[in-house]
């Protein structure tokens, strides 16, 4: 008769209530910790993806015959530029002479830039 004037009943009740209710926030807490841990790992994942492709992408920039554009100037076109700067032909000379013997509109700067090159 005293429990129920002070309400021990319903205070076992609310505990009882309250416990459930940390239980199932408990539970929840542990699916979030185990997706959070899931999301970590695809990230770690990620950032190594990240770290092998910037490897290989400093790789092929570390690679000579990447740089530029490709020289269209072959071993017998070089033979030419030579032969005809020995003849002291002026590189807009020249550029006439290439873009006649192949086809395709050389540049004074391209003779230029391929007889100092070489």
């Amino acid at each position: 008769m005293l429990g129920k004037l002070f309400g021990v009943e319903e205070l076992k009740i609310e505990l009882q209530e309250a416990r459930e209710e940390i239980q199932v926030l408990e539970h929840k807490l542990q699916i979030k910790e185990k997706s959070i841990k899931e999301l970590e790992d695809e990230v770690r994942i990620l950032e190594g993806n990240i770290k092998s492709l910037l490897d290989e992408n400093d790789q092929l920039k570390a690679r000579p015959d990447h740089f530029g554009r490709v020289t269209r100037a072959s071993g017998e076109h070089m033979r030419l530029l030579k032969m005809y700067q020995c003849n002291a032909l002026s590189y807009q000379e020249i550029a006439d002479k290439m873009t006649a013997y192949t086809g395709e509109k050389w540049s004074k700067s391209t003779v230029h830039y391929l007889l100092t090159k070489s």
